[in-house]
């Protein structure tokens, strides 16, 4: 992983994830320059990957998604979520818009080419994207 990740998959008492998730630009570079964004981008799918991989030991139930903002690119990452003591939030749900559609082309080229599924959820600040995989985990919807 490009990131130090020391996360506990052990399934122990002190294992679990509420609403664990992590940037890859935090400064929002991203949103200057496409080909910027695009590494980032490709840094979380890494992530994911590696986390989908640690996972699959994992003995409790979590979920596992990719959020990514279409308007700043400082606010896209991938979250791990589970059963917590912090609060009676798991599993997440999110309620699709129901437009799905990605506006800004080359973002939309990119998670095109990924097998996930999309939900749009419509903010005030704009247009956020939820893909995961509905094999993998809990599902979203």
């Amino acid at each position: 992983m490009n990131k130090e990740l020391n996360l506990d998959f052990s399934g122990g008492p002190k294992s679990w994830f509420d609403l664990w998730h992590t940037h890859f630009d935090w400064d929002g570079k991203g949103n200057k320059n496409w080909e910027t964004r695009k590494m980032y981008l490709g840094q979380i799918l890494e992530t994911f990957d590696q986390l989908k991989q640690r996972l699959q030991t994992y003995p409790r139930d979590f979920q596992l998604w990719i959020m990514i903002d279409e308007n700043d690119s400082g606010q896209d990452c991938v979250y791990i979520h589970t059963k917590n003591p912090n609060a009676d939030n798991f599993p997440m749900k999110v309620t699709a818009d129901s437009k799905n559609e990605i506006k800004d082309k080359n973002l939309k080229q990119f998670v095109d080419t990924m097998d996930f599924e999309r939900v749009r959820v419509k903010t005030s600040d704009g247009d956020i994207y939820y893909l995961f995989d509905k094999g993998t985990g809990i599902s979203l919807v």
